[in-house]
């Protein structure tokens, strides 16, 4: 009779970390529109930036929670993440991408630098899904990809990272 009961309470486990798991990739999802809309806002950070309410009901209020704390995060370090971006850009600068891709690489750097419990694979992959539906072409999923694996080789530790390509 244990194993039913053990199986259960895998099955709980499995499903409450699936709907964290969702929840922050929306929170993602949502941070990567406020973002936009407060560099759209010439970087104001005002009550109209946030909605008290999800009135279509798409987010969940973990999702809504997390997208405000990590646009919370970025607004408080937002010269220094555009620094380390800026840095990790070839014949490039944070100000010549298009708006959507430099709040890709900033919340995803944001995310690097400021949410250590976070796995860095996770980062790289809902960033590069993000770029995938939000980039400006079709090659911003491999500047996301090459950008933000520039920055967690500065700003990680070696413990975390996957061994360089040769």
């Amino acid at each position: 009779m244990s194993c039913p009961e053990r199986k259960v309470s895998q099955n709980q486990r499995r499903g409450r970390q699936s709907a964290v798991i969702q929840n922050r990739r929306r929170g993602r999802h949502l941070a990567i529109i406020l973002a936009y809309a407060y560099e759209q806002k010439s970087y104001q950070d005002d009550e109209a930036l946030y909605l008290d309410d999800d009135e279509n009901g798409v987010f969940a209020e973990a999702s809504w929670a997390f997208g405000q704390d990590l646009l919370q995060d970025f607004i408080a370090h937002r010269q220094a993440i555009d620094q380390v971006v800026d840095g990790c850009l070839t014949n490039w600068t944070i100000g010549r991408l298009a708006i959507l891709d430099r709040c890709l690489l900033r919340m995803g750097c944001c995310e690097l630098l400021h949410r250590p419990d976070i796995p860095i694979k996770t980062i790289f992959n809902e960033y590069i899904e993000l770029a995938k539906s939000y980039g400006s072409d079709a090659r911003t999923a491999g500047l996301v990809n090459g950008v933000l694996d520039s920055i967690a080789r500065a700003h990680r530790p070696a413990a975390e990272m996957r061994p360089a390509r040769p």
